[in-house]
């Protein structure tokens, strides 16, 4: 989420921890009936793993160091009891008057040598067709959802920081929150919205309407984008009948899926009443702590045997990164179809789910954030079918969906809210919130944390930047400069702008880019747009060639610049999405080939090495492009749209290319591409990635027209391309390539006792390139000298039968940060045309952040 990570760069260090008192509530439990004292009552504060049991005069003293909301209160043959308690009071009595419950349990048969709980979870997996909300064939409901960020886990040593002591000393004495461990937080964000959810199972399509919003939060200056990433229910859709349950870009095992008793122990502790509903405890834990595996209970409906109620939390020592502790509390409630009239159950649906999150840095002394998210379903209708274009929705909520009434949100949390609507803590954050962004310090560093994120400035209607291509420093410019911007929605919202100018200090030339779009419509995503450029491109390292890898771009422009050419570049394009999922765009245009090594190329050649020769090329083309992305969701950043990804669907690319002579191009072609990328979950093994590229023209042209294959003979590993390949080693006129990384996670590693502490994950790579050109598009290569004598560039081809061939393996999140990989090059070992020798084996490193 953007405003979150905006506040979790733009603070590395803040708030000093201050010491917290303690928290005692007392009280005691008795029978509603006799009033004679319950002993040895279980005493739980809801939301936390802290409790306490009553005496045997049934009194008893809890004494924590936060406080959750309510207290709830259980003994067998009593049906359970809750208590709203004062989070902000440190001293409290409550007493209990238990109500004894009569209702019998169904017949358990424990057989010798089994678990008692894997009955209960056989009946689960077996009802799951009757209870599974994915069995419904649609449903929808209003969800109310309320986010909360705040900085956590100080250090000393960042206390002393300078702008956290400018914070601490805007900010009021008075003012204190703190976490479960008693840690001074410092709220950054806060947010509530109203939506409307729908859901259909045949199609599997989704819609959310975003109806209103309230945010307010620090680094939070665009309430469109961050309505639709705290607004609804996109960040969170856990299913625990599932097999696997994502999280953070990671598949945790479902302790009622399939597969619960390859991956946890469980203990059937005990039954208790939750509602009308009388529901077997099972207590579960994962058999390695290292797996992605969850600790928590389940409660599981003694009739029904359907899933009431889940606690789960990732353990300490599971391999993931950055997280200190997460917890998922959700509660189910069967749902009755009012539209068949049968006034029975035909479902459950998740009416209730927290999530909270403590997040951490890198290095002890690194930084710690907490997040919570609340949501609260009511009004849910099962089984009303409605056409699968209903569910194609706007990708943004409309310019009204903000709103700071304080009578609607009252409303909103008398009537669909209940006990998860603000409370005092959360209305304490909200002053907080104000003061914070009133320190002057703080909106600096808002700046600095957009930059950092973004790689843009915003000025007004301007975004100047991005940043990663600001220098860049080569054999042919010497040092790059090039400052660019673009325009965002509040400049205006259909026509954006966007340009560079960069100037090379060993060249002495100035280089330019330019575009003009006009947006018709966000809904089906329709502009027109021109864009014209002069600039100093490397053959086979185009945007357009190495798929929107910008850093990798930019890198490419550092150190010796070979394969170097000066371009002209005019467009004119329009593109547009008729229906969800298929994104279509036509362009026209025109470019020039300018090289700066020594290439030539035959015009005629037919005649051999009589054939007169030309260095340079003028290409104008036209093409069309089908983008197919099935199930792909969409926000919207001003005027940019930010792809949320695919759900278990490749992305597609198709194009054909057409060079057009008749336009004063110097040649006639056709040119076919093909793209596909898509990760999969192999659930214990852990994930595949695939990028899966083709090319083919019949036409002969020169090789600047053809396919030149990216290669990366840098140190650092780039995934997609061909790590052991020099720059535009090989050309082809028809090729398949495949390149595939699987991320083990820590299927191996975590069985290892020495390193499996170190939570280090094993990946391994195959890239793979079938190709091959065309005696006519090979007879157009020269060998000839140039007039200055030099010997001119060759291309490589690929024998059809043979392809190029790379294996890797590594290890990845070294110091959470550093992947190392072997590269091996086990095909065309020997020396190339241009002579170059073939270094077969490398070890690269890269760094990446991630979970």
């Amino acid at each position: 989420m953007k405003p979150v990570l905006i506040a979790f760069l733009l603070f590395t260090s803040l708030l000093p921890v201050h010491a917290q008192t303690t928290f005692t509530v007392t009280g005691m439990v008795t029978d509603a009936r006799t009033g004679e004292p319950v002993p040895f009552a279980s005493v739980v504060l809801v939301g936390r793993r802290a409790g306490t049991l009553t005496d045997d005069n049934g009194r008893f003293t809890l004494t924590v160091k936060v406080l959750t909301d309510s207290i709830a209160v259980s003994s067998l043959g009593y049906a359970m009891l809750r208590q709203f308690v004062d989070k902000e009071r440190p001293t409290q009595a409550l007493d209990f008057k238990l109500t004894p419950a009569g209702n019998a349990l169904q017949e358990v048969v424990v057989r010798a040598g089994e678990n008692p709980a894997f009955r209960v979870l056989r009946q689960l997996r077996k009802n799951r067709t009757v209870n599974d909300r994915n069995r419904l064939a649609a449903y929808e409901g209003d969800t109310y959802t309320k986010t909360s960020v705040a900085l956590s886990h100080v250090s000393a040593r960042m206390s002393q920081n300078p702008l956290m002591k400018r914070v601490k000393e805007g900010m009021s004495q008075a003012d204190s929150m703190f976490d479960d461990e008693g840690n001074r937080l410092l709220p950054l964000l806060l947010s509530e919205s109203v939506s409307r959810c729908y859901v259909r199972s045949n199609p599997k399509v989704r819609r959310e309407d975003i109806r209103k919003t309230r945010i307010r939060g620090v680094a939070v200056d665009d309430a469109g984008l961050s309505s639709q990433l705290l607004g609804g229910t996109n960040l969170v859709s856990q299913n625990f009948y599932d097999n696997y349950i994502p999280i953070l870009g990671k598949d945790f095992a479902s302790p009622t899926g399939d597969n619960w008793k390859n991956w946890y122990h469980f203990f059937l502790a005990d039954t208790t009443q939750l509602g009308d509903r009388i529901c077997y405890e099972i207590q579960f834990d994962p058999k390695r702590p290292e797996d992605l595996a969850f600790i928590g209970k389940v409660w599981i409906d003694t009739s029904t045997f359907a899933l009431c109620q889940i606690e789960a939390r990732i353990g300490d020592r599971a391999n993931l990164n950055y997280v200190r502790k997460l917890t998922i509390e959700q509660e189910l409630e069967p749902v009755t179809d009012s539209l068949a009239g049968s006034g029975q159950p035909s479902g459950w649906l998740p009416v209730s789910l927290k999530l909270t999150a403590d997040l951490t840095g890198i290095g002890k002394n690194s930084l710690g954030m907490r997040a919570e998210l609340t949501m609260r379903s009511s009004h849910l209708i099962i089984n009303k079918i409605r056409p699968v274009s209903f569910y194609e929705q706007p990708v943004e909520p409309v310019d009204t969906v903000t709103t700071p009434n304080d009578a609607f949100w009252a409303s909103v949390q008398r009537d669909l809210a209940g006990p998860d609507s603000l409370g005092r803590s959360d209305r304490k954050a909200e002053r907080m919130i104000e003061q914070l962004r009133a320190i002057p310090a703080v909106k600096k560093a808002e700046a600095v944390g957009q930059i950092a994120i973004t790689g843009f400035y915003k000025l007004g209607g301007f975004d100047l930047g991005p940043y990663p291509y600001m220098l860049a420093a080569n054999s042919l410019e010497g040092l790059r400069i090039r400052l660019g911007f673009r325009t965002n929605d509040d400049f205006s919202r259909h026509v954006i702008l966007r340009g560079y100018l960069a100037y090379g200090t060993y060249d002495n030339q100035f280089k330019y880019g330019a575009e003009a779009d006009y947006l018709f419509s966000r809904q089906r995503w329709t502009l027109v747009g021109v864009r014209m450029s002069y600039d100093l491109e490397r053959l086979g390292i185009t945007p357009e060639l190495v798929g929107g890898n910008r850093m990798f771009y930019a890198l490419s422009r550092f150190g010796k610049y070979r394969g170097a050419y000066r371009t002209r570049v005019q467009e004119a394009f329009f593109r547009s999405e008729p229906v969800r999922g298929i994104l279509l765009t036509a362009t026209l245009g025109s470019r020039t080939f300018d090289p700066t090594f020594p290439f030539q190329y035959r015009l005629q050649p037919e005649l051999g090495d009589l054939s007169p020769l030309r260095s340079d090329i003028i290409d104008t083309y036209w093409s069309v492009e089908a983008r197919l992305a099935r199930k792909e969701k969409y926000i919207m950043d001003g005027n940019e749209r930010i792809t949320l990804g695919t759900k278990r669907a490749p992305v597609i690319t198709i194009r054909y290319t057409h060079g057009a002579r008749s336009m004063g191009g110097g040649y006639s072609y056709d040119r076919l591409t093909l793209r596909a990328q898509q990760s999969l979950r192999l659930g214990p093994l852990g994930r595949l990635s695939y990028l899966l590229t083709a090319g083919y023209t019949p036409s002969t042209i020169p090789v600047p027209l053809l396919f030149p294959h990216i290669g990366n003979p840098t140190p650092l590993l780039t995934t997609n391309t061909f790590n052991r390949m020099q720059f535009y080693e090989f050309v082809s006129d028809r090729f398949v390539a495949i390149h595939m990384q699987h991320r083990f996670e820590g299927l191996l590693f975590n069985r290892i006792p020495a390193i499996r502490k170190l939570n280090w994950r094993l990946v391994a790579n195959v890239d793979a390139l079938w190709g091959s050109m065309s005696k006519a598009n090979q007879a157009i290569e020269t060998s000839k000298p140039l007039p200055n004598g030099q010997k001119p560039i060759r291309f490589g081809t690929l024998d059809s039968s043979t392809p190029y061939l790379e294996v890797g393996y590594g290890i990845e999140n070294i110091f959470k940060i550093l992947r190392l990989q072997a590269i091996h090059r086990l095909t065309y070992l020997d020396p190339g045309p241009n002579g170059l020798p073939v270094n077969r084996f490398a070890i690269k490193a890269a760094a990446s952040l991630g979970f």
